[in-house]
């Protein structure tokens, strides 16, 4: 591939300011701001980049390599061969997304573009790269760019699963959880049946339904009502505590997921989870953190580094376009 002189990163409704402030501050001052859409950002690279050089930022959910502007599929064909680059998939989307997501009848053109380009776009089991097409509003070219597969990175296309929230779900969060599954690699029907999770910060359920109806067994935590479809359910069991107080000894010794999202500063959610996370040997760890002031969000990286010091897996963090001032954070035990 030859490397582009841009990069480019998108992000939720509302987060371009925070992004730009953010890849601001990275070392280096190798990036400038170049273009900018609602949710779409590029930068031009002002400087010779370190060969190990990947870009990437926390307020991003897609971030890579631009590669140029297209109207039609054999348009898109051309860059990848003047870019001199195959990939291994191809990821539509459009540029505008709402936090809930895209509706079936909005994925529909694009599906209907996946199969045009699917045609025309070489297609490489060798390639670590994947082909990113971004739809803008009617008339606007398609942005063409591209970003590296790796497990960082979100396998759906835009980072958005194929997801409508149900009407009988407790809360947004059961759309967090989902995101935050597929992200791992575990939305797969069944994949999850059978095992157990714990939820910290539970109330009013819609995290712990999403686990419930992949077949889990849940513990809540939270000094708040659960919604009567969780809290009636025969796998669901609620403790009414705060997390300061919960008893280690009631719980189990093992647990397969453990999930947090309680509306506390970081460093007060980091002080109960570590020592839940090295009692429960999770496999897997689903957190959400908030941002609920610029101190929290100058902070964040610390806090993110806490994490990866005490989890036995990569940690691996993203603002989802589920989350609103939070970012979500993932890991698998490395044994895994």
């Amino acid at each position: 591939m030859r490397l582009s002189e841009f990069v480019f990163a998108t992000c939720r409704a509302g987060s371009e300011k925070a992004l730009k402030k953010e890849v601001s501050l990275q070392p280096g001052k190798l990036l400038t701001p170049a273009f900018m859409r609602p949710q779409l950002i590029t930068w031009k690279v002002q400087a010779e980049l370190p060969t190990d050089f990947v870009f990437d930022a926390l307020l991003g959910v897609v971030c890579g390599w631009s590669l140029g502007m297209a109207r039609s599929a054999e348009d898109v064909a051309e860059i990848l061969k003047k870019a001199d680059l195959n990939v291994c998939a191809v990821h539509v989307f459009p540029r505008l997304i709402s936090e809930d997501g895209l509706t079936p009848d909005e994925w529909a053109p694009v599906d209907a573009l996946v199969d045009s380009l699917n045609q025309v776009c070489p297609i490489s089991s060798e390639s670590s790269y994947v082909l990113d097409v971004i739809l803008g509003e009617a008339g606007e070219p398609w942005f063409i760019g591209c970003h590296p597969q790796s497990p960082a990175s979100h396998p759906s296309a835009g980072a958005l699963p194929r997801l409508t929230i149900p009407t009988e779900a407790p809360s947004r969060a059961w759309l967090k959880m989902e995101q935050s599954l597929a992200w791992l690699g575990l939305d797969s029907p069944g994949l999850l049946a059978g095992k157990s999770a714990l939820e910290l910060g539970s109330a009013p359920g819609g995290a712990s339904w999403s686990l419930l109806q992949r077949g889990m067994k849940v513990i809540g935590v939270d000094t708040g009502a659960v919604d009567a479809c969780v809290q009636n359910h025969p796998n669901y069991d609620h403790i009414g505590l705060p997390a300061s107080q919960l008893p280690l000894d009631y719980l189990p010794e093992k647990i397969d997921l453990l999930a947090c999202d309680m509306n506390l500063a970081p460093d007060v959610v980091l002080k109960y989870l570590e020592p839940l996370y090295q009692h429960l040997k999770p496999r897997w760890l689903v957190l959400t953190f908030k941002m609920n002031d610029a101190r929290v969000e100058a902070l964040m990286p610390y806090f993110i580094q806490q994490v990866q010091r005490f989890a036995s897996g990569p940690v691996y963090a993203k603002q989802l376009h589920a989350n609103r001032r939070e970012v979500t954070l993932v890991s698998q035990a490395a044994d895994v």
